[in-house]
Parts: structure tokens; sequence; C-alpha cells
């Protein structure tokens, strides 16, 4: 007489992609392909505005623009040439990575989310410890399509500079002369100070106030945090969609 076999069990459930996407930060060639929407929105308004809405930190489209005399054509063939340059850049980090479609979403919620708290939690430590409302200078009257391009520059260009290259390139440095833990959080707190200042310095910098210097230092710490754990595409989207927040109440 055969023996009963003992069921089996169920097999395991497979978790869903949304919460996949928390599981791991997001690899370099990921965040790349997921930060390419802000690139398209700023370069397209841009080009739509005759130039208007650059952000401070976009060096190369500045370069571009006064390399090509303001001739459109000159100016279309130029960024057609960096456009192969983002995607040498992406053959370069497909080492890195696996690109999979269905993390935009989850990425796009999680970004929400941090950006819709960011200046809420920044301004509750502000008032409990400080009792200050800074008085950040939003220009007013911003038009929807002018939002988006200004938002994605920001998001895209300001956390390159001070997060992916500067916060990278001082722990870099500092890793040299003390242990990693303390090369990241020096390259932390350095990157966000200069973040902070660099909203007050050239030509277009606005008057600074000690309330508004310590409340986008603080959010250069929010922003480096998130660069840190979870990659530059979430910190990219992050910073955007809160500048979307931001101009759009003030606007």
């Amino acid at each position: 007489m055969a023996r009963a076999q003992p069921p089996r069990p169920p097999p395991p459930r497979a978790r869903s992609a949304f919460w996949d996407h928390f599981s791991a930060r997001i690899d370099p060639f990921t965040s790349a392909v997921l930060v390419f929407p802000l690139l398209l929105v700023y370069q397209l308004g841009i080009l739509g505005s005759g130039g208007l809405g650059l952000n401070g930190v976009d060096f190369v489209t500045k370069s571009l623009i006064e390399l090509c005399a303001r001739d459109l054509g000159n100016y279309m063939a130029a960024l057609g040439a960096g456009l192969l340059g983002y995607a040498a850049i992406l053959v370069i980090l497909r080492s890195y990575g696996r690109f999979s479609p269905q993390r935009f979403v989850p990425m796009l919620v999680e970004s929400g989310f941090y950006a819709s708290t960011m200046g809420t939690l920044i301004l509750l430590v502000i008032h409990r410890f400080a009792e200050l409302v800074p008085g950040l200078a939003i220009q007013a009257r911003t038009s929807v399509a002018d939002i988006a391009v200004i938002s994605a520059g920001a998001g895209l260009h300001e956390e390159l500079i001070f997060r992916v290259i500067g916060m990278g390139g001082i722990g870099f440095l500092l890793s040299g002369l003390t242990g990693r833990r303390r090369a990241w959080l020096g390259a932390l707190v350095l990157s966000s100070l200069i973040f902070s200042l660099a909203h007050h310095v050239g030509p277009a910098g606005e008057p600074f106030t000690y309330a508004a210097f310590v409340y986008r230092t603080l959010a250069g710490l929010f922003f480096a945090l998130i660069y840190q754990l979870r990659g530059f595409a979430v910190a990219a989207w992050t910073h955007a969609l809160y500048d979307v927040y931001v101009l759009s109440l003030h606007g």
C-alpha cells in the first residue's frame, strides 16, 4: 500500500514590483534612465523659451547657447551630440545595473511622498529650535510651463552637481584622511552648506538671510540623505517635485 504523500507547501508569494523597489538603492544605470524625462522637459522648455529659465548650475546648456550664438540649427546639432553622449554614458553604466520599467511609478510615488513632507518637516525643525521663518525669494506669477522647466532643471542639475559630483567628490577626498563613515558625514554636511550658499552668490543670487540659508542647508541635508540611501533618481525627482509644489503655491 502506497504511503500518502504530505501536502506540498504553497509556493512563496512573489513580492510586487512596488515593494521590490524599496529593497535596495537604485543603481546608477537605472537612475540615469529614470531622470531622462527631467532632461527632456528641461531641454525642450529652454528651447521653447529661447534660453529663459536656465538653471544656475547648468553650465553645459549655457555654454551651448553661447557657442551656437543662439542659432537654432546649431543648437539642435549640439543638443543631438549631447544626447549621443548621454547614450554613451548609459552604455558605460549598463554594467552597474539592469533597468526595469516598472520601477518608474514606485519611484515617483516615493519621491512625491518625500517632496510633500520635506518642507513641513524642515519648517517644524526651524520653528522649534530657532523660531525662524525663512523668507525664500520666489518669483511670483510663474506659468505652469515655466514651473515645469525650472523644477526639472533644478532637480536634475542641482542634484547632479551638489550630490553626485559634490558630495561624491568630497567624500572621496575625505576618505583618504579619515574613515569611510566620517568621510560620508563630512561630505554630506559640506555639500549641503555649499548647496545653500550657491543660492546667494552670483548676479542672479538672492540677498543673504540667515533663515533662508539654514532652510536650504537643511533641504540639502535632506536631499543628500535621499541620494545616499535611495539613489540619484529619487533625489532628483524629489527635488523637482518639491520645487513644483513650492512654485505652484507661490505662482
